[in-house]
């Protein structure tokens, strides 16, 4: 009877647990580029193909995080721009997949058993974040993030909390730290 429960709960809680979203973040930048001169900044895009999304509402959201670092906005003479696409895909679910076996013994050789399986996570909508960076002397891209894999649930306005999370993970690794020779 315990054997059982266990399975059963076993079973639950791999449910749960692939149930779980992870959200993945990159970042990427020019080497070379010198960020200790970068302290202003201005808008140039803000492109949002999710549908029912306000695009002020993230980009105060994005524009609140770049202020939290210590970057001032202004209009003119800015030291870089910044560019954002938010955009939602299919995920490409990979091989997850839940499993779910029940077997009994008949006699001292023989067994009668039933096995059923579930794959996860394939065709789920996923929203993506990009946002590039560029040196306004230049008008070169110096530094691009990401952050894939955010449910589309956390676009909402109950969710903001957990947008501003996400935002805060994305940006927080500009600029890089400079590399030690």
């Amino acid at each position: 009877m315990h054997r059982y429960f266990f399975a059963a709960l076993m079973t639950g809680l791999l449910t749960l647990l692939s149930a779980c979203t992870n959200i993945k973040y990159a970042d990427d930048y020019k080497t070379g580029t010198d960020f200790s001169g970068l302290k202003t900044y201005s808008w140039r895009a803000v492109t949002v193909d999710i549908g029912g999304i306000d695009k002020t509402f993230l980009h105060n959201i994005a524009d609140a995080q770049l202020r939290a670092q210590g970057f001032i906005p202004t209009e003119n003479n800015a030291d870089f721009v910044v560019d954002m696409q938010v955009f939602s895909r299919v995920s490409s679910g990979g091989n997850t997949s839940i499993g779910v076996g029940i077997g009994m013994p008949v006699g001292s050789h023989g067994g009668v058993g039933m096995s059923t399986g579930q794959t996860l996570g394939q065709g789920k909508q996923e929203g993506v974040i990009v946002i590039d960076i560029t040196q306004s002397s230049s008008n070169s891209l110096i530094w691009r993030g990401n952050a894939e894999g955010i449910p589309l649930i956390n676009f909402s306005l109950k969710a903001e909390q957990k947008l501003r999370e996400s935002f805060s993970q994305l940006l927080t690794p500009f600029p890089p730290l400079p590399t030690t020779k």
